[in-house]
């Protein structure tokens, strides 16, 4: 995601800080970048990613207390990808450099306590051609902005046809959290934001951080047209005021990493559209069974199928339910609709992502 401007064979090797991609990836960019990674991921053979296993290492945390058989909250991952072009040309914008690269991502549930990001990340990126390393890139900010890019094209599928200001909820309020408004205000038109969090102390500093936003700061293509004033703060443990944020929700993102469903499924009103991006094993879980029951169901990648979010979505056969649409890729290149089959049973969307490292490479 990190657009290269050097040569091709030159041996040096580019370090980008954290304050360097925050200079140089405008959530704009960002969204493009991640319509041409995701859409490179398709259900059947064609697109242009490769995109191997990832290697998981667990760690568990002094608070298992050294118990080795529970389940750990926190892994190390490792995930290579590589994109090579369907197109090959001669003209300048001919789609045809071979991009590689790996991935290291470590959440890590306690971070927050110690005032560290909660999915701390590098990039390495590698000279196809040669086989050297070209850049390592601090990858905390892109890691969000490229999941919350990826919420952003969901959305703006799903609530194509909405012109009113909308109501959009955020359950977390970390930088996924931030960067889930950024990007959504941008592709829709938002009028009123709640964030939803277990401490309010982060939730104020989050809303500090949008209510500083000036109008000179969004970006011309963007949505929104003017900053977001009304913002609202719901702690997660004030059910009743959790209910009502998402009885008026028109989209709700998740970035958190609970185990336990954030809120009923009969609460969203019908048509609402839902992103989740926290939950990332089959023990984890954002969204219950009955909301998942109500929704088309696209997914970033055939991984996220295994989340516990969607553990009823398959069938006992393998095959999955119904409501299952596909993969963003093939939405975003038109295989499939998405949004496009509510009903009096399937009245809301859901887009879950568990991220792909080929979001990173490209």
């Amino acid at each position: 995601m990190i657009r290269r401007s050097y040569p091709l064979l030159d041996n040096t090797m580019r370090i980008f800080s954290e304050a360097d991609v925050r200079r140089c990836l405008p959530i704009s960019v960002a969204i493009a970048a991640n319509k041409k990674a995701l859409s490179s991921l398709r259900s059947e053979d064609g697109g242009a990613a490769f995109v191997p296993t990832r290697i998981g290492l667990p760690y568990h945390s002094k608070e298992s207390h050294g118990n080795d058989t529970a389940a750990p909250a926190d892994w190390s991952l490792f995930k290579p990808a590589a994109y090579y072009p369907l197109q090959q040309g001669n003209s300048d914008n001919a789609d045809t450099e071979i991009l590689m690269g790996v991935k290291v991502v470590s959440p890590r549930a306690n971070n927050a306590s110690k005032n560290k990001p909660t999915c701390p990340a590098t990039i390495m990126l590698l000279n196809a051609e040669t086989g050297e390393v070209s850049a390592v890139v601090a990858a905390t900010y892109l890691t969000a902005a490229r999941t919350a890019a990826g919420s952003a094209l969901a959305t703006e599928m799903s609530c194509s046809g909405s012109k009113d200001g909308l109501t959009l909820v955020v359950f977390g309020a970390g930088l996924q959290g931030e960067l889930h408004i950024k990007a959504i205000q941008h592709v829709v038109n938002v009028k009123k934001v709640v964030i939803v969090n277990r401490s309010k102390e982060r939730a104020e500093k989050l809303k500090v951080t949008l209510l500083s936003i000036d109008a000179k700061d969004i970006e011309l293509d963007s949505k929104t047209k003017s900053p977001i004033t009304d913002i609202s703060i719901v702690l997660l443990s004030d059910k009743k005021a959790v209910q009502q944020a998402v009885e008026i929700a028109d989209v709700i993102a998740t970035a958190t990493n609970t185990c336990e469903p954030l809120f009923s499924g009969d609460w969203p009103k019908p048509g609402c559209h839902i992103n989740g991006v926290g939950s990332y094993t089959p023990l984890m879980k954002e969204i219950d069974d009955v909301l998942v029951s109500r929704c088309e169901v696209l997914v970033d990648t055939k991984e996220a199928l295994d989340v516990g979010d969607l553990s009823t979505l398959r069938n006992d056969d393998g095959t999955t339910k119904q409501n299952f649409i596909g993969l963003i890729g093939d939405a975003l290149t038109s295989t499939v609709e998405f949004g496009k089959h509510r009903n009096n049973n399937i009245d809301c969307t859901f887009f879950k992502s568990v991220g792909t490292a080929i979001q990173d490479v490209v």
